[in-house]
């Protein structure tokens, strides 16, 4: 999914199938970020120096929804490209420079996290010792931040990655959702087989759909986990009988065993077999969970 563009742009580019998403967003230290969810739990650090040239940053008053589609890790000067879903006016002419990216520099994207445990690199400069390759963002992640102009084009900061949940339903299933009206792909140069629901991005949730041909049918919801559990009632994820949260086999250790079941690669093709796990919102055969148990589970799940 990695690609040579001419301008020597490595960018991400959605799969045929799963490869990519497993192996970034899908991974379990994936679900370990700010509000337990896919993105790793981003926040912006100060903005005030940086960008890519030495131009002032004009902030826009704007703020703005895309997907991390690159990052090039070079250490503190580690920068990346966000693809714009939501937020971006289209009369803004520097919204066509870089094929329509945004650019996001590591200054502007920080790791929160206090008191956690991080992984990172040493070296050495004529002022002591520095560190690099600290929890670095995940290509794949949807991203809200704040919109600026200098010298070379857009630029993204105050940047915070979303956290992530992911529900399947069958395809023909009878039991429909309340989806709203408008579909749109706004990130079709990198993801071909997905549609977003802009209408939630309002209310702090970008709602993705997977257009590939499987028996089952995946939405992601990022967003905080009040907002995610709030849009996915609202739509009603949490209330059909026959949804299911992905989850993965890491994370299954901690659910009711009655309420898992492994999902088949003929359900979902490709998909690696320990990511292949479903948790019964609605709780085990025979048995039925309230609302207020439902969201209670997923906010264990996540860690709240």
């Amino acid at each position: 999914w990695l690609k040579l563009l001419p301008s020597h742009r490595r960018v991400f580019k959605e799969p045929s199938r799963w490869p990519m998403v497993w192996s970034s967003n899908w991974d379990e230290g994936g679900w370990q970020g700010a509000g337990g969810g896919g993105g790793g739990g981003w926040q912006s650090s100060s903005p005030a120096k940086g960008g890519w040239g030495p131009a002032p940053r004009q902030r826009l008053g704007l703020n703005a929804v895309g997907i991390l589609v690159e990052w090039q890790q070079k250490g503190p000067k580690s920068f990346g490209w966000i693809s714009p879903i939501y937020g971006i006016p289209e009369h803004l002419p520097e919204a066509q420079s870089h094929g329509g990216d945004v650019y996001v520099n590591a200054m502007d994207i920080s790791d929160p996290r206090r008191g956690s445990v991080i992984s990172f690199s040493l070296y050495i400069t004529g002022q002591g010792l520095g560190t690099e390759d600290i929890s670095d963002p995940r290509p794949g992640s949807v991203i809200s931040f704040s919109l600026y102009i200098d010298g070379q084009g857009l630029g993204a900061e105050e940047c915070v990655s979303r956290s992530v949940l992911r529900f399947t339903m069958p395809m023909g299933s009878k039991a429909q959702l309340t989806l709203p009206m408008v579909e749109v792909n706004p990130c079709v140069a990198y993801l071909k087989s997905s549609v977003f629901y802009p209408e939630l991005e309002d209310r702090g949730v970008t709602l993705r759909k997977y257009m590939w041909e499987s028996p089952l049918t995946v939405f992601e919801l990022w967003g905080s986990v009040q907002d995610i559990l709030r849009a996915a009632e609202e739509i009603g994820l949490l209330a059909h009988p026959e949804v299911e949260v992905l989850t993965s086999r890491k994370m299954a250790k901690s659910i009711d065993p009655d309420l898992l079941r492994d999902i088949s690669e003929q359900e979902l093709p490709g998909v690696p077999p320990r990511f292949r796990v479903g948790f019964r919102l609605l709780g085990a055969a025979g048995t039925s969970a309230g609302p207020e148990e439902v969201r209670a589970r997923l906010v264990a799940l996540l860690g709240q």
